[in-house]
């Protein structure tokens, strides 16, 4: 393995070389050898180290002639254009042989970060997950790895180095951090100093018991994570620097097989709520921590809003801007893309009386756009985020399937139909209807009438007969009497709480199984 010219420029420019290249793309240094006195055949991929040389002896030859030279103070070199030697001449007081081992120390840790850099790639495409690349990362480091998400939570550590820091033990031993142990200020430095910084930060004992090496991990140029390194075991050197650069890319490469990672804004509470979501984080003292960590102030009354944006030619809207406009609309809210929906969680200190209302920007959003939400029904406790973020993608799979004229689907309306769903894979639900509302529709059939479209909008109207009269468009006395041929037919008193409730469910069922319109 060996380094190209440009990269070991880069190296030494330290040095303030005076460069004399005839030819830089397609050169590869593998060795480095001292320059032997009447030497006249070159290896083009060798660098030859003096301290002076008669140029004039270079024989013609096809590679190029790669030579460093030292204390070259009175050197007189003009390249003519069809020179092939590359001289790079080092003003320097060292003896030549220590700027050997110097320019030769400079190969070998580059061979073995080439090394090491297989080795981490070989893990990226084992397909065994992030912790066996954190563990392939740490035995070639030598010190302990781990990953963190955007909310401080661990997503991956190295195993068998023990480390005696209690932020890293507080840390592996809960899987995040918590309130009590670490600052939010002092987050808030972190974050800012990691966040500005292109490349890996190396922090000292001033900061921190062990010192370790910071870096941020990114995915389309947004920060979803960090790795951390602690000193512990071998003393960091600059290719460890180098080196967890490559770790951050290699780590961000497995991530990205995670979809809801390359939607993410960069927030840190974005993962937090992720593991809401997904269930992962049920615990109320945990979720507690959390949540005053991240410095989340949720009001008492909870819901969950999902946003269905198909993907299709009728709807040409991206995520992102969807999640910006609701979040613009429903102020205090925290959002997160989601299994490819935008999900909300709206916290209030009063609950949602009148979901038209409350949620009219957002219904004309979704209008304008073509697209739908569901909302929960309200709940209380974060531990419970799962179950009322699937009450939400209910309520859109049902709003949708009954071809409902909205756009946003409250759960708390759906919820019955939800029920008959469940129901219907266990047994016929028309055996749960009345029987007398079958014989009202054969008498319809039979009769052509329309009694059952009269008592359907006699019970939605609860009875109330001056409305249900302006609806049907037909006289009170008319009304009265159809009421009455009604309850002959059916058999039934239609003041008995109980009929009429039966009777309102036997409507709802035909209604599901699509019989009644």
């Amino acid at each position: 393995m060996g380094m190209n010219l440009r990269t070991f420029l880069g190296k030494i420019k330290n040095y303030n070389p005076r460069l004399y290249i005839s030819q830089i793309e397609g050169i590869t240094i593998k060795y480095v050898k001292l320059l032997e006195e009447n030497q006249t055949l070159f290896e083009p991929d060798h660098l030859y180290v003096c301290e002076t040389f008669n140029f004039k002896k270079i024989p013609s030859q096809k590679g190029a002639v790669n030579i460093l030279c030292i204390k070259t103070d009175d050197l007189q070199y003009k390249p003519d254009k069809n020179s092939i030697v590359n001289l790079i001449v080092l003003n320097t007081d060292m003896d030549i042989f220590k700027t050997f081992n110097e320019i030769q120390s400079i190969l070998i840790k580059h061979q073995e970060f080439s090394i090491a850099s297989t080795k981490l790639l070989d893990a990226l495409i084992s397909g065994k997950g992030l912790e066996h690349i954190v563990n392939t990362g740490c035995e070639i480091l030598k010190n302990p790895i781990c990953i963190l998400d955007l909310s401080f939570k661990l997503i991956a550590s190295s195993k068998d180095i023990k480390v005696e820091d209690p932020v890293w033990i507080e840390l592996l031993t809960k899987g995040y951090c918590s309130y009590n142990f670490v600052p939010m200020s002092n987050v808030r430095n972190f974050i800012d100093v990691v966040h500005k910084s292109s490349s890996p930060i190396f922090i000292g004992k001033d900061k921190f018991r062990i010192p370790r090496i910071i870096s941020n991990i990114k995915i389309n140029d947004k920060v979803v994570g960090y790795v951390t390194a602690l000193e512990c075991q071998k003393p960091f050197s600059r290719n460890d620097i180098e080196f967890i650069f490559l770790l951050c890319k290699v780590v961000a490469s497995e991530m990205q097989k995670n979809s809801s990672l390359q939607n993410i804004k960069g927030l840190k509470y974005e993962n937090f709520i992720m593991d809401l979501l997904n269930g992962k984080e049920t615990d109320t003292r945990v979720i507690e921590e959390r949540s005053k960590f991240l410095d989340l102030h949720f009001k008492h009354n909870l819901y969950i809003l999902v946003v269905n944006v198909p993907q299709n030619n009728f709807v040409n809207i991206p995520l992102h801007r969807v999640r910006d406009a609701i979040e613009y609309m429903l102020v205090g809210s925290k959002s997160v893309i989601y299994e490819n929906s935008v999900v909300i969680l709206i916290s209030q200190k009063n609950k949602i009386s009148d979901i038209e209302h409350s949620f009219s920007k957002v219904i004309d959003f979704f209008k304008k756009n073509n697209i739908h939400g569901g909302l929960s029904r309200c709940f209380h406790d974060l531990a419970n985020t799962r179950k009322y973020y699937e009450q939400s993608l209910k309520a859109i799979t049902l709003g949708m399937g009954l071809k409902i004229n909205k756009f946003l689907f409250f759960y708390e309306d759906l919820a019955i139909y939800h029920l008959l769903e469940t129901c219907s894979s266990k047994s016929d639900l028309k055996n749960f209807c009345h029987d007398s509302i079958f014989n009202l529709m054969r008498y319809d059939k039979s009769h052509n009438t329309k009694y059952l479209k009269c008592l359907r909008f006699y019970l939605l109207n609860e009875k109330n007969q001056l409305k249900t009269s302006k609806t049907l468009n037909i006289c009170r006395s008319t009304l009265v009497h159809r009421i009455e041929k009604i309850q002959e037919i059916m058999g039934v008193n239609l003041n008995d709480v109980k009929i009429t409730f039966r009777l309102n469910l036997s409507f709802i069922i035909l209604e599901y199984i699509d019989e009644f319109k």
